[in-house]
């Protein structure tokens, strides 16, 4: 049985991905965040930050944790308005899970990188694996940089990190401060029958995933074997493309009236740093990824 520890467990992709592992017979759970539920969880918990060493040694060591799902991040809207915190965070956290791994013979680590890490010289319409990537955001810089270390540990300590390169991950829980925050925003305020003024242009087109499409993906590469994996690490996966303007044409189909307004602010000039959509052939061949969710079977999970 594999005995995991999670970061940021109480975030978007944490909650989701921990009830998955629970549920799966193969693996003890134990979940960590800075703050504490507001119910009772199925698994375990633990309320730390990951920012002390100490407490996360102890607990990899109390628990006999062999692998960590890294999930604590700064986004990139949040980021941009205290980058040396966004800095302090998202890369004292990833060296500190690092030399855990390394200390105490951790098995494997998932940590997830972004297509942040592209920037505007390499906002192609299908950006590819591999590219020269000149990030213009924090949250941006400290996944490339992430990427690059992953590489450098692997070749040193031989440690075994596994990444997928996320877009815009959708789901229904509160937003995070991410620049695709929009799209949950929007569908609660379709649901509520309110009005919503979007934050990016109505043209604004990015590469989206379903968050149980990230769960299934993430699953998969964590439970592929190491040789075939290319040393690719920060692999590329999507769903579809999305622009606020399809969005709001889409539930308006499905019968959700609700007044839009546009008021582009900061977080256009960061979406337009971000490819439009991903070349994602390499996790395809290489671990069989494929995603379940279209926008159309997406939307009806969430309104459900």
């Amino acid at each position: 049985m594999n005995r995991i520890l999670i970061t940021g467990a109480l975030g978007q992709l944490g909650t989701v991905l921990a009830k998955a592992l629970y549920m799966s017979e193969n693996y003890y759970v134990l979940a960590t965040d800075i703050r504490s539920p507001n119910q009772k969880l199925p698994y375990d918990f633990a309320q730390v930050d990951v920012l002390d060493y100490g407490q996360m040694e102890h607990l990899v060591v109390s628990h006999k944790i062999d692998c960590i799902y890294h999930l604590v991040a700064t986004l990139s809207a949040k980021g941009e308005q205290d980058p040396f915190m966004a800095w302090n965070l998202n890369m004292q956290s990833f060296q500190h899970i690092a030399k855990l791994a390394i200390t105490h013979k951790i098995n494997r680590i998932f940590w997830p990188s972004s297509i942040a890490a592209y920037g505007e010289d390499k906002n192609s319409s299908f950006a590819p694996q591999n590219a020269d990537m000149n990030p213009t955001t924090i949250y941006g810089v400290s996944k490339l940089v992430g990427e690059k270390l992953m590489n450098y540990y692997y070749l040193k300590y031989g440690l075994d990190i596994r990444s997928i390169r996320l877009p815009g991950v959708l789901s229904m829980d509160e937003p995070g401060g991410g620049t695709t925050d929009y799209v949950v925003e929007m569908v609660h305020a379709a649901l509520k029958g309110q009005p919503y003024t979007c934050f990016l242009a109505a043209d604004t087109e990015l590469p989206m995933i379903y968050i149980n499409d990230v769960v299934s993906a993430v699953m998969q590469l964590m439970s592929a074997p190491h040789v075939p994996l290319h040393r690719a690490f920060a692999y590329n996966v999507m769903g579809f493309s999305l622009t606020p303007q399809v969005l709001a044409d889409a539930l308006h189909k499905k019968g959700y009236p609700f007044a839009l307004n546009y008021a582009p602010d900061y977080r256009q000039k960061i979406a337009a740093s971000w490819p439009r959509t991903l070349d994602d052939s390499l996790a395809r061949s290489a671990w069989g990824w494929a995603p379940k969710y279209d926008l159309a079977s997406c939307l009806s999970d969430m309104l459900d």
